[in-house]
């Protein structure tokens, strides 16, 4: 019997059409801001599983002075990215970062989960690529035309060894990429696509700026959007933490905090999932948090003051439930099925509370509405310190000053009060309220 090997080799062709094909521009952007991040973390050493959620006294790390700095720069025919986060070794460069797929040994970064990302986000933009980095050991530049690399058979790339960082705040990385692919091209002309970007930016790492990073594009400087909560001395967040192996899951589900007019905005209503503190879900209202399963009922208008973020955190980022996008989670994960569990019980209660407050669907409930009346806005970086706890309010119970009456009549005795009172049609409801308050009159005066 002859035996014979089926050749499995990847092509290049696959790698630049099918790999890069599901991508958002968006995405390839924010993967290069995780690169740059990943270099911050490893060259500072923070470790974002204890550093970006710490209960200190203020419920908040001191951030690093000074902060890295991400510049994103584009126009047509350029797109620049610049940091100050430390720089890629030229060890890391030969060996692992440019592979496609992390070596068995390798030391992972905490943002960094396939040995992906950034080759993928490069491919996707453009065509002509070039990338210094410098770290305080030494640097490297490194020149990819993607046409010409597409056709050599080697899965590899040339780079220029060169001198070190003068000190650790010009150490960083430059990536500069040209001949943009068409449909990056189109949607950088987009008019409102430098304003989509800064909010994407401004929620995905939120976590991270003004604390470790600061961000800024095409001169703009992005500020955090931080998931706020609404607390006060009627109404607590609640709190529960699970453990599975490697993985911590932090839960919080509480009453959104409102916004400048009292009012809730579904918008920002439903649940946020952030993995080593980099936002991978945004108020999610559909089945993937479990709204509308059984557990939890499908999300409508009255639930637009619930809020509720789960915070998972690992120092091997493979063990986390985020997607290779990082812009969902992998449903099929058995630490993100039994967190789903455990987020509609935690939430349940603040469910229950705007279903009273809201019984109408339209009018507010006295009793509820004095309570989200007094909650004050709360980051939810305040709150790492607390204990876990059920969601409770001080809601004041309702003291009903009336009592339905009711009672039988004979006909003939109703025709006979409205005789006397010269009302032939006078309703016997209303036959039935003027006796009542006849008698009182007569019998029982004040």
């Amino acid at each position: 019997m002859k035996t014979m090997i089926a050749n499995a080799s990847p092509t290049k062709e696959l790698f630049m059409e099918m790999f890069i094909r599901d991508l958002s521009l968006e995405d390839s952007i924010l993967d290069l801001v995780d690169n740059s991040i990943d270099s911050l973390i490893k060259n500072k050493n923070i470790d974002v599983t204890d550093a970006l959620l710490p209960g200190g006294n203020d419920g908040t790390s001191k951030a690093i002075h000074p902060l890295a700095v991400i510049e994103i720069n584009y126009e047509p025919g350029r797109f620049r990215i610049r940091d100050s986060c430390g720089g890629i070794s030229v060890e890391d460069a030969v060996n692992e970062v440019f592979r496609f797929g992390h070596s068995d040994d390798v030391v992972r970064g905490q943002l960094g989960v396939y040995g992906i990302g950034l080759k993928r986000a490069i491919f996707k933009i453009g065509n002509e690529i070039m990338i210094q980095s410098r770290t305080i050991n030494d640097g490297f530049n490194m020149r990819i035309f993607v046409p010409e690399w597409a056709k050599n058979p080697n899965w590899t790339f040339p780079l220029e060894v060169t001198e070190k960082a003068e000190n650790y705040e010009t150490a960083g990385t430059v990536i500069t990429i040209k001949s943009f692919r068409p449909e990056v091209a189109a949607r950088m002309r987009v008019v409102t696509f430098e304003s989509h970007l800064i909010e994407m930016i401004a929620r995905t790492y939120g976590l991270f700026l003004n604390k470790y990073v600061a961000v800024a594009v095409n001169g703009h400087k992005v500020e955090p959007k931080v998931i706020r909560f609404g607390c006060s001395d009627l109404v607590n967040v609640a709190k529960e933490e699970i453990t599975e192996g490697n993985v911590k899951a932090t839960i919080y589900a509480g009453l959104a905090a409102r916004d400048e007019d009292g009012a809730w905005q579904a918008a920002e209503a439903g649940w946020y999932v952030a993995c080593n503190g980099r936002l991978v879900v945004v108020a999610d209202k559909a089945q993937l948090t479990g709204w509308g399963t059984g557990a939890t009922p499908q999300f409508v208008g009255k639930y637009r003051g619930f809020i509720g973020i789960v915070f998972f955190h690992s120092r091997d980022p493979l063990e986390l439930p985020w997607t290779t996008t990082k812009r969902g989670l992998n449903q099929e994960s058995l630490i993100f099925q039994r967190v789903r569990t455990r987020m509609a019980v935690v939430g349940r209660p603040v469910i229950t509370f705007l279903n009273n407050m809201y019984s109408s669907e339209e009018t507010e409930r006295a009793p509820q509405r004095e309570v989200a009346e007094t909650i004050k806005p709360l980051d939810v970086r305040t709150m790492t310190g607390h204990l876990p706890t059920a969601f409770m309010t001080k809601v004041k119970p309702i003291i009903d000053e009336y009592v339905r009456v009711q009672y039988n009549a004979k006909r003939v005795d109703i025709e006979r009060v409205r005789k006397s009172l010269h009302k032939s049609d006078l309703a016997a409801s209303k036959v039935g309220k003027y006796t009542f308050d006849y008698y009182l009159k007569k019998e029982c005066p004040q």
